[in-house]
């Protein structure tokens, strides 16, 4: 059985994926997963498998708020009870299908596979900065082929930026070492979060992206990621210029979340809100979509489809990587994750 952690919450599509009348389908954690908004506009999630035979309620069609099996006309409201059997007076009282608890929020559905008593909505991460439209928020999808711990791996071990990405967001260092002053923590805090910080100080090329420091001036930079479980992370990029205390104003903030498809195949959820670029028109906004989309399709997205293969049916750890020390942030949420999936193995009830 494929390890994942289900008391969680998981984004499961994009509030603009599941839109209108439409049916949209997608395969979270090893299930077919069906999800559509009520006539109110209300989202619904649902196993995308009539109980009778089994076919992708996906498959068939809308009645009003509920579905019809394309097999045999089965109907089913949006709380899963069967409505309607074209064959028997009353449905089966076993004819159910299973619902999960979603909530719509900072621009994403997210949804709750494990046990509906602990879906707590006040444990859905913090993306509030997608919820500022002064700031533009942009957001998007992409799927890879590797296990989702590589896309926590990935993400919360940056110093890949100079050699991977090179030719787009990486790169402005002759050799990828750390730059005189420059530092990095990670740890983990009472909340079961991890923190992490990388500060590099009296940086004097420009900006890939402009940080609110006038151009010319040397500036200092960091980024602040904060991870919670199981794969939900939010970068947060400070700048001033060199050696200035003040209020501390982010040019950038971006959302990463993680949502395992199956053991080998993962959903990428990522977006950003930022201080830059904020006259632009649509054309614009799909432009920044495209190359950051592209950057993970291109660069991110090989590399981790590589170490899966690369694995094959063996656990990363297993075999024994070497560590390096800006591992630490990653090999943190990798023993989280470890205990995490260890308790719900155990039968012992939590919520991540």
């Amino acid at each position: 059985m494929a390890e994942f952690i289900h008391n969680a919450w998981y984004v499961g599509a994009l509030s603009h994926e599941v839109a209108g009348d439409a049916l949209f389908a997608r395969r979270l954690l090893d299930l077919p997963i069906l999800f559509y908004r009520t006539g109110a506009g209300t989202p619904v999630a649902m196993l995308d498998r009539c109980p009778h035979r089994f076919a992708y309620l996906s498959k068939g069609r809308r009645i009003g708020d509920a579905m019809e099996c394309v097999y045999h006309g089965l109907r089913f409201g949006a709380d899963g009870q069967c409505t309607r059997s074209p064959y028997q007076e009353s449905p089966p009282a076993n004819a159910v299908v299973r619902t999960f608890p979603l909530i719509e929020r900072h621009r994403m559905l997210w949804i709750w596979m494990g046990d509906p008593p602990l879906a707590d909505p006040a444990a859905i991460p913090d993306h509030s900065h997608m919820d500022v439209a002064a700031m533009r928020p942009l957001i998007w999808h992409v799927k890879f082929a590797g296990n989702w711990q590589l896309g926590n791996d990935n993400l919360m071990e940056l110093t890949h930026l100079f050699w991977l990405h090179t030719g787009t967001i990486g790169g402005w260092k002759a050799d990828a070492g750390a730059t005189p002053g420059e530092t990095y923590s990670a740890r983990t805090d009472e909340q079961g979060r991890v923190q992490s910080r990388t500060f590099v100080p009296d940086i004097e090329r420009p900006s890939v992206f402009h940080n609110g420091v006038p151009a010319g001036v040397p500036y200092d930079q960091w980024n602040d990621t904060e991870w919670v479980a199981p794969a939900n992370m939010k970068f947060t990029m400070v700048a001033r210029p060199a050696g200035q205390d003040g209020e501390d104003a982010s040019y950038m903030v971006q959302s990463h979340c993680i949502t395992p498809e199956t053991a080998t195949t993962s959903h990428y959820f990522s977006g950003f809100s930022r201080i830059f670029d904020l006259d632009g028109d649509e054309a614009d906004d799909e432009r920044f979509i495209s190359f950051f989309r592209g950057i993970f399709e291109r660069e991110d997205g090989p590399m981790m489809a590589d170490i899966e293969a690369q694995m094959g049916t063996s656990d990363l750890m297993a075999l024994n990587p070497v560590i390096l020390p800006r591992d630490r942030g990653a090999i943190l949420v990798r023993r989280l994750v470890t205990r995490l999936i260890a308790a719900e193995n155990n039968g012992l009830q939590h919520a991540a």
